[in-house]
């Protein structure tokens, strides 16, 4: 019998406890959830004191609260402002100052910041499309002051090294690189490495690159300094070099070479070849031999499609088996065609000058094709020539007086790739 009182005395205890615990949960931890917001981002001088405020749905800090809020088509800054706990009084008073207009002309996609002091007075308002170029608002002695404003970014070297077991862009992820590093990885050196046709498992690369802070919070991706790209038995090298001769900021081999060439080795990027060039192959719907006079990429319907090299657009429109078609012309004797598109890019026409690496238009179906693919075909003085081994022109090399100069800087930076790179692998 006593056994069975301390039971139930263990068990009204126990229970006891459980709605105590939920009653803390419903009181305390259900609003402590409450208290941020993932709109709400601190200013980072005050990152170190936040102070919590119950039933309410933001940070505060000492001294500051600030908001970020990214623009929504029809979306307008009035709008973004009152719907943001900024009081009309001071939306008056910024639409009555001079410059407003500039602050007013937000577009999808910008990024509004605003600073509110303890008072509630939002004492700055920004208006940025990449985190570090904009319009400031002020507010000073009762009224704002507004003007462009850039940011000073603090700039963070970073570096990564990578050996692909899948494809390229999966294996780079898994390696903590951003797409648009991988972008550029590609397009730096995408004139000597076919990334479609090329690459295999056990190739890799080393990558030394900027990254962009303010306040503590990354704002974007910088350049590319130094990379180098293992494939097979060959190694390739880009160092980034700006040029006090022609003012512009390029990628050399260590050898002083441009890795530019006059044209791209391919118009896709991550896709992959369905059909090569071969001037007896059979076709897959006439059934007959039929030179192939290109190279095939496979890729889903709307993959934008690249002009090789700068040019002027010579055809563009629908021509039978081709279906959509635009060939552009680059020189007397070089031309490329790109065929089966789904869309044209609207701003072509014929004549229209286009620039290496835009994109002139999607891949598609259209034409004699059995799926989604682009055809690519290259000429030379107007003869087929294979686009897979044909001989790129190259793009000019470092400049004679600025050699020793270049020289002395990729010595720096492949000794640079070598450190941190042994310092990668010691650490793993």
């Amino acid at each position: 019998m006593k056994n069975l009182i301390l039971d139930i005395k263990y068990y009204l205890l126990f229970l006891l406890v459980v709605l105590a615990a939920f009653y803390l949960y419903l009181n305390f931890g259900m609003n402590f959830n409450k208290n941020f917001s993932p709109e709400i981002i601190a200013d980072a001088s005050f990152r170190d004191e936040i102070i919590l405020v119950e039933n309410q749905s933001e940070q505060i800090f000492k001294g500051a609260l600030s908001k970020k809020i990214k623009v929504d088509k029809n979306d307008t800054l009035i709008k973004i402002l009152s719907s943001n706990e900024v009081e009309s009084k001071y939306i008056k008073a910024l639409i009555k100052t001079k410059g407003s207009e500039k602050l007013a002309n937000i577009k999808t996609g910008d990024i509004v910041e605003i600073s509110f002091t303890e008072n509630k007075i939002p004492k700055e308002i920004f208006v940025t499309r990449n985190g570090l170029k904009g319009v400031l608002a002020e507010f000073k002695d009762k009224t704002y002051s507004i003007e462009n404003h850039e940011r000073i970014p603090e700039v963070i070297e970073r570096f990564a090294s990578v050996t692909i077991d899948e494809s390229l862009y999966q294996s780079a992820l898994k390696g903590g690189i951003s797409d648009s590093v991988i972008m550029d990885l590609v397009f730096i050196f995408g004139w000597d490495i076919d990334f479609v046709f090329d690459i295999r498992s056990g190739d890799s690369f080393e990558i030394l690159y900027e990254e962009y802070f303010y306040q503590g919070e990354k704002i974007k991706n910088g350049d590319i300094k130094a990379a180098r790209f293992k494939r097979g038995k060959k190694v390739f090298s880009a160092i980034r070099f700006f040029s006090n001769v022609s003012g512009t900021k390029e990628y050399f081999s260590t050898r002083g070479e441009n890795v530019k060439k006059a044209f791209l080795r391919t118009p896709v990027e991550f896709s992959y070849i369905s059909s090569r060039y071969n001037l007896k192959r059979k076709h897959p719907i006439l059934n007959k031999i039929r030179a192939h006079t290109g190279v095939d990429y496979a890729a889903p319907i709307g993959t934008p499609v690249r002009s090789t090299s700068s040019g002027t657009v010579s055809f563009i429109g629908n021509k039978g088996g081709y279906g959509k078609l635009i060939e552009v012309k680059h020189s007397e004797d070089y031309s490329t065609r790109y065929a089966h598109l789904s869309k044209f890019n609207p701003r072509l026409s014929n004549g229209s000058k286009v620039e290496q690496g835009e994109t002139i238009g999607y891949v598609g179906q259209t034409g004699l094709a059995t799926g989604p693919h682009l055809h690519y075909e290259f000429r030379v003085g107007g003869n087929h020539t294979n686009p897979l081994t044909v001989k790129l022109p190259d793009a000019k090399p470092i400049s004679e007086v600025e050699k020793k100069e270049f020289f002395d800087h990729a010595i720096k930076m492949i000794n640079r790739l070598d450190e941190l790179f042994l310092k990668f692998y010691a650490e793993i």
